[in-house]
């Protein structure tokens, strides 16, 4: 009777063992996957980078000026999540490009408004469409309710912003 119950607790530990293996692989086949779309966007960043003499950190940052119409240097290392140094040199090197302006604030006098300049937001228009043409060509083979479904759960996924 010791032996049944002992073999049981056996075969149910088997069993979860089994299922925390199962799953950490599949988050780890999740993160290949994720990371392998990830490496094919940044390579079309790459590639408009390397036409116009910009790192893919420095496109990252026009990327984000993009989408909003001014942002303080604060604000844009804040988002960036990069030393104050880092994003102070690249800005600098982007204003001398003509890809950014810096224009005194109207609600802070201390502090510099960032702009992109027409012709960046010319670039990142340019970078949006090609990125969005690589995920729409790997999207040909899902259907419309597939490309939906794909849609939520990325939407889900990114709503919980957690960092390790």
């Amino acid at each position: 009777s010791t032996h049944c119950i002992s073999s049981a607790a056996s075969d149910v530990y088997k069993r979860q063992q089994l299922l925390e293996w199962s799953r950490t692989a599949m988050y780890n086949q999740l993160e290949k996957l994720i990371t392998l779309t990830n490496n094919d966007l940044n390579l079309v960043n790459r590639r408009f980078g390397q036409r116009t003499d910009i790192t893919n950190d420095q496109l990252e940052l026009l990327r984000i000026l993009y989408n909003y119409d001014r942002l303080s240097q604060y604000d844009l290392t804040m988002k960036i999540s990069r030393e104050q140094s880092i994003v102070s040199r690249w800005i600098k090197k982007l204003v001398h490009k003509g890809y950014i302006t810096s224009q005194q604030s109207h609600e802070d006098l201390r502090c510099k408004d960032l702009c992109l300049t027409t012709e960046a937001r010319d670039l990142i228009k340019q970078i949006n469409i090609a990125r969005g043409e690589l995920i729409e060509a790997r999207c040909q083979c899902l259907t419309e309710e597939e490309i939906n479904n794909l849609n939520h759960l990325l939407n889900k996924l990114n709503s919980r912003h957690l960092y390790i």
